[in-house]
């Protein structure tokens, strides 16, 4: 039953150390592989029937799984686009040429399991990721709870400053999209703050300028019906206490944001987002990063002559 449970703990790539501490038998690892309940994938680690594919190539091809494919496995959300197998390797693997290795900033590590735990892989990802993507990954793991912000700074000690400072961009977000969002809006200048609790409406992902609600749907979201109605009922209640709403599907911030960005800096433009909304104590983004905070409030509804908003 250990040897079950641990191979069930490392997506079922273990090495035959492993096996052997959980009180397996050399001829008992032999007649596993006989019977095909264990496979030889190189020298020193076997893969169960049910081992995750991901791992069996990482560990196949040389390295253990990390980077992004590692972060996926322990439930990260990570953007698009990495589709192929990040792994890494112990030093003596780089000095062998093997190729496709992902790296830290520092010596490569020795390998402690076929995939590697969250800093480690976190440590090999900000290498791999584009700014953006960074600041996705590192707002999921914080959302999840698998790191604290103070142990994130103290892991990207030893990267470059730009990298470091993207923690300072980090914020509240339960899925990806979110962050892409946030991040994107600020671009522009928008003051958006995130996770806002508006009294009568509930807690809404995004809440740009004073009443402007964006909510941004996650990858694979599917709403019931009962849901699909509860949001509607609570779009008519937002606008009913003067607020304005915009729901993004996953398609319109990954695939089509062009276009969803253009919609909401034209209401942005109008100043629409800077109404103040009928609800006495709504809580609203940061003045200070916002350009329009020191208009009139009967100007709200202009654009600026120099074209700021």
């Amino acid at each position: 039953m250990e040897i079950e449970s641990i191979l069930a703990a490392h997506h079922g790539v273990v090495r035959w150390s492993a096996l052997r501490g959980a009180g397996m038998t050399f001829p008992e690892l032999n007649a596993a592989v006989a019977s095909g309940r264990l496979r030889f994938l190189r020298h020193g680690w076997y893969a169960a029937e049910t081992a995750d594919p991901v791992v069996v190539e990482a560990v196949t091809t040389g390295g253990v799984c990390s980077c992004v494919s590692a972060l996926r496995l322990h439930g990260v959300w990570i953007p698009e686009g990495f589709h192929k197998v990040h792994k890494r390797a112990r030093q003596s693997v780089h000095r062998a040429g093997v190729k496709d290795l992902c790296t830290r900033h520092g010596r490569p590590l020795p390998e402690h399991g076929s995939v590697d735990d969250v800093p480690t892989a976190l440590a090999h990802a900000v290498r791999c990721l584009d700014a953006e993507s960074i600041v996705v990954v590192m707002d999921s793991i914080l959302n999840l709870g698998l790191m604290s912000r103070d142990e994130i700074e103290y892991l990207l000690r030893r990267t470059p400053k730009r990298t470091q400072a993207l923690l300072d961009r980090c914020d509240t977000a339960e899925a990806g999209t979110e962050t892409m969002a946030r991040l994107r809006l600020k671009r522009h200048g928008i003051a958006v703050a995130t996770q806002v609790e508006i009294p009568g409406i509930g807690r809404v992902d995004l809440l740009a300028g004073k009443c402007l609600i964006i909510e941004v749907d996650g990858e694979g979201y599917h709403a019931s019906s009962e849901q699909f109605h509860r949001d509607r009922e609570r779009d008519v209640e937002a606008h009913r206490l003067g607020h304005l709403t915009m729901r993004l599907a996953y398609r319109q911030v990954v695939h089509t944001w062009a276009t969803s960005e253009a919609a909401i800096l034209a209401v942005v433009r109008r100043g629409d987002h800077l109404r103040k909304p009928a609800a006495a104590h709504t809580t609203e983004a940061d003045p200070d990063q916002d350009p329009h905070q020191d208009q009139d409030q009967d100007q709200d509804q202009d654009q600026d002559q120099d074209g700021s908003y």
